[in-house]
């Protein structure tokens, strides 16, 4: 199981090799911070930044140490046969396909000399510390956006693959399985296109898409996710269920025959983006608004729980390091002032986990042409 670094264990792994770990706690900043302070002091940032990542999207991914991800592949089932004691059973076997994950380092650093650290301030690491975290978390985000909207095929290797969710066709032809009746080819898409001039709106996107994860053997709640320029029109659909405060019992309308028809108690406090709830013909849809997703596109996927391999998307991480980024220092020869710089590194890939079918994108525009969105 991979694990998810913390304080504890960012620290542990910071000391370099070959460098007097007691000379290090010894040695002072110009401040009189000792280079074990420092250390702590980092490693409680870096490994607060860690579980922060996999609490607020751990929604969306589980996590992996494979960079193979196989998986079954659909066709035609026929209903399994009638047998007595005397029958011969014929051995069934399935097929499989599978897509690759990438696995790349990123990475910034703290100092840059030796005197860095002799002269810097305990403020300017501090901010120095906030500026690669930043950096980290706007990274990790964009990529977990940028593999759940778009059905770009990634190249890995002469013949390996990272691929979108069910796409129709494309390099790594999928066809998901069968369910409760229905049958599916490999030109099945979850990538949606719907004509704001035709007159959809998105009560139709809303309810294509959990469709479109319905009919392959997902549940509602569903979790949407939306554009935070797209708020204002979806508030105003009729099935929108707005989030009204505790102390609100009865709601008089005043005979209005418009609006929304339909409330909840609560406050959204388990995702920022929370904006309500829109009430779909296949179930109930939490919407999530962003500021990276570009105004006209929703994507939708189900959810089982933190961390759970289900998830529409997996996050792979080096079986040596787990998830989250690490502190790596960089020494000198210099006894007095045994380190150059600080580097914090974050490596891992995102990809579709073993359920291609649980995610599905749609984009509401004049026309109603799918076309890959520009996350921010």
């Amino acid at each position: 199981m991979p694990e998810i670094l913390g304080p504890m264990s960012v620290v542990q792994r910071a000391l370099p090799t070959g460098v007097d770990g007691t000379k290090l706690a010894e040695w002072q900043m110009m401040e009189g911070t000792t280079f074990g302070t420092f250390v702590g002091q980092l490693g409680a940032a870096v490994g607060a930044f860690n579980q922060e990542l996999a609490q607020r999207w751990g929604y969306l991914f589980g996590l992996s140490e494979d960079f193979i991800v196989e998986y079954p592949d659909g066709g035609s089932v026929t209903e399994l046969g009638e047998i007595t004691d005397h029958s011969d059973r014929d051995p069934v076997m399935g097929t499989t396909i599978g897509h690759m994950i990438d696995l790349k380092a990123y990475g910034g650093a703290v100092g840059g000399s030796k005197r860095f650290f002799r002269d810097a301030r305990m403020a300017q690491i501090q901010s120095t510390i906030a500026t690669i975290m930043h950096q980290a978390r706007w990274r990790f985000e964009k990529a977990v956006f940028t593999r759940l909207m778009t059905d770009t095929e990634n190249a890995i290797g002469s013949a390996g693959y990272d691929v979108p969710f069910v796409k129709g066709g494309g390099s790594v032809a999928y066809t998901p399985a069968p369910w409760a009746g229905k049958t599916f080819t490999s030109s099945h898409s979850h990538f949606l296109g719907l004509n704001s001039g035709g007159g959809k709106t998105f009560a139709n996107v809303f309810n294509d898409l959990a469709e479109t994860l319905a009919e392959h053997g997902h549940s509602a709640p569903f979790i949407a996710h939306v554009s935070v320029a797209d708020v204002e029109t979806i508030a105003a659909l009729t099935k929108f269920v707005q989030f009204v405060a505790p102390v609100i019992t009865t709601i008089d309308r005043g005979g209005e025959t418009s609006g929304n028809q339909l409330y909840a108690n609560g406050q959204p406090v388990v995702f920022g983006g929370t904006i309500g709830y829109y009430q779909s013909k296949h179930g109930l849809i939490e919407l999530r608004a962003s500021n990276r997703i570009p105004t006209g596109y929703v994507n939708m996927i189900k959810s089982y729980g933190q961390l759970d391999t289900r998830n529409p998307l997996w996050v792979r991480v080096h079986p040596q390091v787990g998830f989250g980024a690490v502190i790596v220092p960089e020494t000198t020869g210099d006894s007095q002032w045994p380190v150059k710089k600080v580097s914090i590194e974050f490596e891992f890939g995102v990809g579709i986990g073993q359920d291609r079918t649980n995610g599905a994108n749609a984009y509401l525009v004049s026309g109603g042409s799918w076309a890959n969105p520009t996350i921010s």
